[in-house]
C-alpha cells in the first residue's frame, strides 16, 4: 500500500494557489479500500497493521468503529469507476505531541484521499472539502489563498490559532507532484520552540 509522500519546504512550494489545513499533531494512519473488498488494508505511515497488531491494533478498532461507513458510502458513489482509494488520517487525542499518545481518547480525522489503481492521483483539496465535509470531521480549513511570505509569517506567529502549524495544497493539478497535487507544510514557531524544550538535540526530527 502507498505511503503518504513527504512533503517540500514551503520555500521551494510554487507561489500558487492553495487551500490552507490545520495540521494535526499525531500519527499517520492509512486505509485501503477496493470496490470488491471495502477497507481491508490498513498501515501507519510505515508498517501495515491490523486488529492483532500491538498499540496500532486499536487505531484499526477505532476506524472501523467510527468513520469507517461513511467513507465507504462516499467512495462507493464517487470512486467506482477508480477500483480504489487510499484513505489517509490522523490519529490523535488531545494531548497528543509529536506522535506521541497519552492514555486518552481518540480519534481519526482524514486528510487525504489517493485514488486509482495504477495512475493514482490526490483528490484535489476542494473536492475533498465537498465530499467529506459534514459526514466526516476534516482538518480545519483555514483559508484559501496564494502561497506566499505574508501567509508563512502569519503561520510562523501563529495568528491563526494553531497548535502545530498548517498544510497547503494546490488547488490545480501539476504533473510533477506525487498524486498530481503539490503540497506543503508550515510550521508556527511556537511549535518548534516546544519541540525543541522537549527533545533538545534531536528535536529537527520531529520537525520534518
Amino acid at each position: 500500500m502507498i505511503e503518504y509522500p513527504s512533503m517540500q519546504n514551503s520555500s521551494k512550494a510554487p507561489r500558487k494557489e492553495c487551500i490552507v489545513f490545520d495540521k494535526l499533531d499525531g500519527s499517520n494512519f492509512r486505509a485501503k479500500w477496493t470496490e470488491k473488498k471495502g477497507f481491508n488494508v490498513f498501515g501507519t505511515r510505515t508498517q501495515l497493521i491490523d486488529e492483532t497488531s500491538d498499540y496500532w491494533g486499536q487505531v484499526v478498532t477505532l476506524f472501523r468503529n467510527t468513520i469507517e461507513e461513511p467513507l465507504a458510502k462516499i467512495l462507493e458513489k464517487e470512486c467506482r469507476n477508480q477500483r480504489e482509494a487510499i484513505v489517509f488520517g490522523e490519529f490523535f487525542g488531545e494531548n497528543s505531541f509529536a506522535g506521541r499518545h497519552e492514555d486518552e481518547p481518540h480519534k481519526i480525522v482524514p486528510f487525504d484521499i489517493l485514488v486509482g489503481h495504477k495512475l493514482r492521483k490526490f483528490i484535489r483539496p476542494q473536492d475533498f472539502i465537498k465530499l467529506l465535509d459534514g459526514k466526516v470531521e476534516i482538518p480545519r480549513v483555514i483559508a484559501r489563498t496564494n502561497l506566499n511570505d505574508s501567509l508563512i509569517q502569519s503561520v510562523r506567529k501563529n495568528e491563526f490559532d494553531l497548535f502545530e502549524g498548517v498544510i497547503c495544497k494546490g488547488t490545480q493539478p501539476v504533473g510533477n507532484a506525487s498524486g498530481g497535487i503539490w503540497m506543503c507544510k508550515i510550521k508556527t514557531q511556537s511549535y518548534l520552540d516546544k519541540l525543541k524544550e522537549r527533545f533538545a538535540d534531536d528535536w529537527q526530527k520531529y520537525a520534518e
